[in-house]
């Protein structure tokens, strides 16, 4: 199977100045795409969709409000007319084996709150139906890019043998337990023998229990580290700023261990974190903490998210509402995988999500499963490569999987998951799922069932 080749469809968004209740929509050249004369102004009200957000986030929502949800999306993002003439005509263009980057450069800040990965649009019209989520299309990648008056980052592992990756792992014990043991256990695994025309992803360090000067100190300095991996709780608090006299400041913030003894938390501020990140010259940063992919309106750059891009990471994979322990575990070994098997970021978001993505019921009047758009790509990469691509029979069989998802899409209008799993060198697949009828799986159950979730309050 050869590799997805992606175009970009950049959009940039904005709010119409003094305008209320409008967003201006526009396409950027692309070669392959075209662009559009004129931006396209779309009527905006957040406020029609306040509630299915809100059921969104503690994740009741059913999947008759997810579709409602995900088509507003798609009518503020993709608006009749050219825009969205031009994104099916590149859908048709590029076919079942190649892809669409949808790029998104959202320029307000309040904007980038919204939960775009939810955004629904199916060309081929019919019954409403999960094929319509474009992110559980793996023809589609949707990025946020996030607009930096700097030059975009570039990375290359030319010359290189292996690839540097630190892992941090922090369950205080005043907090929620975390079954670290198995995720660090699924990520080496996933990363175990992998050499792409030479190169690997090597974990050169494990920090169990990790404090803040164990991440400072394994990181070691300037080009040492391209990629860090975080897994624990993460938290989001409104504070009062202290540079201005009676405004509120929220900020992100991740749990590390304080103290050695009693392995009590202590929360870091995203900045801390982001500042030895930079240093270490860091390509990607990968979070499995719950809110640490949400945006603030008023101080978007004091997310954990936001700090990361601030400072110039290239990328950023992070959650942007609460994720369970065991779907996190999950979307982290089918994720590296991918990247040692030397699939492009977009490829192996993809194949996290589908790791991720359950039984869905077939009542649209049911709770619905919205583990699957809980991860969000942050780049501001042109095509999404960190490892050499070179066709090896790992990735040809990562990739003939992600097909057999493509081809079902077409040919029954249904999205499937994967449950997969090495063996003897090779990547097999051991469950699929789809649309079924009743109750579905893994979502209705109580949470002690599913693992603890990575977030606090």
């Amino acid at each position: 199977m050869n590799k997805r080749k992606y175009i970009d469809f950049k959009l940039y968004v904005s709010r119409v100045p003094d305008v209320q209740e409008t967003i201006q929509v526009a396409l950027l050249p692309t070669p392959e795409v075209g662009e559009t004369i004129t931006p396209v102004t779309v009527a905006f009200q957040e406020n029609a969709i306040n509630d299915d957000l809100a059921y969104l986030a503690s994740k009741s929502i059913t999947l008759r409000s997810l579709v409602a949800l995900g088509k507003q999306l798609g009518n503020w993002l993709l608006p009749e007319g050219t825009i969205r003439s031009l994104f099916t005509e590149a859908r048709k263009r590029v076919g079942n084996e190649g892809g669409i980057r949808l790029r998104l450069i959202i320029a307000d800040h309040g904007l980038k709150q919204l939960p775009w990965e939810y955004i629904y649009f199916d060309p081929m019209g019919g019954a409403d139906s999960m094929r319509g989520f474009l992110a559980l299309d793996p023809r589609v990648s949707i990025v946020r890019h996030e607009p930096l008056p700097r030059p975009h980052p570039h990375v290359t592992a030319s010359g290189r043998t292996d690839l540097r990756m630190v892992m941090a792992t922090a369950s205080p014990s005043d907090q929620p337990g975390l079954n670290m043991d198995k995720e660090v256990e699924a990520i080496t695994g996933a990363l175990k023998d992998f050499h792409v025309g030479g190169i690997g992803i090597k974990i050169d360090s494990v920090l169990r229990d990790a404090t803040a000067p164990d991440v400072a100190a394994a990181l070691r300095g300037a080009e040492s580290t391209q990629l860090f991996h975080f897994a624990g709780h993460g938290i989001t608090e409104i504070k009062t700023d202290p540079f201005t006299r009676g405004a509120e400041r929220e900020e992100g913030f991740l749990y590390f261990i304080g103290d050695k003894t009693t392995k009590k938390a202590q929360k870091i501020p995203a900045d801390d974190l982001a500042k030895y990140l930079q240093l270490a010259g860091v390509w990607l940063v990968t979070l499995g903490a719950c809110y640490s992919g949400a945006r603030s309106e008023r101080n978007p750059w004091d997310s954990v998210a936001g700090a990361l891009v601030a400072r110039d990471i290239p990328a950023v994979v992070a959650m942007q509402y609460e994720i369970i322990d065991t779907q996190a575990i999950k979307f982290n070994q089918a994720f590296y995988s991918a990247l040692a098997g030397s699939l492009s970021l977009d490829e192996a978001v993809t194949l996290g999500r589908l790791a991720i993505y359950e039984e869905t019921s077939a009542d649209i009047g049911k709770v619905v499963n919205v583990e699957w758009g809980v991860p969000v790509l942050y780049s501001r990469l042109p095509d999404g490569i960190l490892v050499l691509e070179r066709e090896t029979e790992i990735a040809s069989q990562m990739r003939n999987v992600i097909q057999q998802t493509v081809d079902t899409i077409e040919e029954q209008g249904m999205v499937i998951g994967i449950q997969g799993s090495f063996v003897d060198g090779n990547w097999t697949v051991k469950q699929k799922a789809g649309t079924v009828s009743g109750t579905m799986i893994g979502i209705e159950k109580k949470r002690n069932d599913r693992g603890a979730a990575r977030c606090l309050g």
